[in-house]
C-alpha cells in the first residue's frame, strides 16, 4: 500500500512535491480498494468503508485525456471504487450471517402482554418515522462541494458522484499533486456529506433494538410471550 505510484509509470520527483496551501494527504488504512477509469490514467483508493483516501493521476494521463474531458474519467474511476467498496461489504456481511441466534445473556424475561405488544411495535414505527425523515432531509437532496482551491467541484447524492467539474485550463497546466489532492479534497467531502455516518448503520432506538433482540431469539420471545418454546431435536429415532 506504500507504493505511491500504484503501478504508473515513474513520475519526475517534483511531481510528487507537497504543495504549499493544500490540505495535507491523510494515512491509508491497511486495506483499501481503488476504482479505475476505463483508459487507466485515474485511480480512485478508498476504503472498505468507502471513504475517500486518495486520487491518482497517471504522469502521462495528458497524453491519453483531454484536460477537458478529465472529469469523466475520474467519474468513472469514483464510481467504480464506491461499487468496490460495496461488493466487499455485502461480501463481508453474509460471511458474517451465519445464521445463529444470540444467547442474550441477561435478558429481560419479564411477561409481555398484548398491550405490551402493541406498545412497542407503535414506538418503533415512530422511531422509524423520525429516522427516515431525518435521512431524507440528508440524502434525498444532491450535495455540493468545491475544493479550496476552487479549481474542482461536484455533486453527489447517497453516495454515488453525480457530476465533476474540472477548470480544465489549470489541469492542463498545473502539478500533478494539486490536481490530485483538489480532486480528493471534493471527493471526500462529497462522500461524508452524501453518506453521513451517524446514520450509516440504520435506524436506532430503545424500541428499535428490543423488537430486534427478541427477533434474533425466537425462544426468548416465545417464552415472555407465554408460549411454550420448541424443544431442541434429539436426533434420536
Amino acid at each position: 500500500m506504500n507504493d505511491r505510484r500504484w503501478g504508473f509509470e515513474e513520475a519526475e520527483d517534483w511531481e510528487y512535491e507537497k504543495s504549499g496551501g493544500l490540505p495535507a494527504p491523510v494515512a491509508e488504512p491497511e486495506e483499501t480498494l481503488v476504482g479505475q477509469d476505463a483508459d487507466q490514467v485515474v485511480q480512485v483508493v478508498v476504503s472498505p468503508e468507502a471513504d475517500v483516501v486518495a486520487v491518482r493521476l497517471s504522469p502521462q494521463w495528458r497524453q491519453v485525456v483531454d484536460p477537458r474531458a478529465l472529469h469523466t474519467s475520474v467519474l468513472s474511476a469514483a464510481n467504480a471504487a464506491t461499487v468496490s467498496a460495496l461488493a466487499r461489504s455485502v461480501e463481508h456481511a453474509d460471511l458474517a450471517a451465519d445464521g445463529t441466534p444470540p444467547e442474550n445473556a441477561g435478558a429481560d424475561e419479564s411477561a409481555l402482554t398484548t398491550r405490551d405488544v402493541q406498545r412497542l411495535l407503535d414506538t418503533v414505527e415512530e422511531e422509524l418515522r423520525q429516522f427516515t425523515a431525518r435521512l431524507s432531509a440528508i440524502v434525498d437532496q444532491p450535495t455540493q462541494v468545491r475544493s479550496s482551491g476552487g479549481h474542482v467541484q461536484g455533486s453527489a447524492q447517497r453516495g454515488q458522484v453525480l457530476a465533476l467539474d474540472i477548470d480544465s485550463a489549470w489541469a492542463g497546466q498545473a502539478r500533478h499533486t494539486e490536481i490530485e489532492t483538489e480532486l480528493t479534497e471534493v471527493l471526500r467531502g462529497l462522500h461524508e456529506a452524501s453518506t453521513p455516518q451517524e446514520m450509516s448503520a440504520g435506524p436506532r432506538g430503545s424500541a428499535i433494538s428490543e423488537l430486534m433482540g427478541l427477533a434474533a431469539n425466537p425462544r426468548l420471545l416465545m417464552r415472555r410471550l407465554g408460549m411454550p418454546a420448541p424443544t431442541e431435536p434429539t436426533g434420536e429415532g
